[in-house]
């Protein structure tokens, strides 16, 4: 009686396998169990852009109306080789303290600040660099624009990197040397 059970749980079982998977009581040359591929995770959300954020003023500041720092650089070449450029240098300035460059090549926007120990001693200093293209007469010139905003720390320390930084493009002959053509360059951005 026994044997008769057993022949009908084993018949009932391979009843039971009639999905894709090949019976594995009465094929002995069929491969091992393999459950189904998982799906395909989803695709990951897009990159939220990361804003400039100049530094927030308090009640002194608003009532005496200052302003974060803002300077403007002119460049003589595209905006892709300016961007490649100013970060090209702040890279190098790792070593004397500069930290944290961030470069977001779809915006043309450069992020960096200057750490708390650093070889010239300055206090530290968070800014933002935007680089922008120069129409002339509505085409796209080998110019472009380079707007420094200070995000958070010191002015003084601001300042110290911008001068550095512009000295430095200066003598790779990257600035426009014209002062009419850089005047009116930065007139583009509402600042002279």
């Amino acid at each position: 009686m026994s044997g008769a059970l057993q022949n009908r749980s084993t018949a009932s079982v391979s009843r039971r396998h009639d999905g894709p998977y090949p019976d594995r009581h009465n094929n002995k040359s069929c491969l091992s169990f393999a459950p189904p591929p998982p799906p395909p995770p989803p695709p990951p959300p897009p990159p939220v852009a990361r804003e400039i954020q100049p530094q927030h003023q308090n009640w002194l500041m608003k009532f005496l109306r200052i302003k974060p720092a803002v300077t403007v650089l002119p460049f003589q070449v595209s905006r892709i080789r300016a961007r490649r450029e100013i970060v090209h240098v702040l890279r190098e300035w790792r070593r004397y303290g500069m930290r944290d460059v961030v470069v977001d090549k779809a915006a043309g926007r450069v992020w960096a600040r200057v750490g708390v120990k650093n070889s010239l001693n300055i206090r530290p200093v968070d800014f933002a660099i935007e680089v922008f293209t120069v129409l002339e007469r509505g085409r796209k010139a080998n110019l472009a624009l380079a707007r420094f905003t200070q995000e958070k720390g010191a002015k003084s320390s601001f300042d110290r990197v911008v001068r550095t930084l512009e000295r430095v493009l200066d003598g790779k002959g990257l600035l426009v040397e014209n002062e009419d053509m850089a005047r009116s360059m930065k007139g583009v951005l509402g600042l002279s």
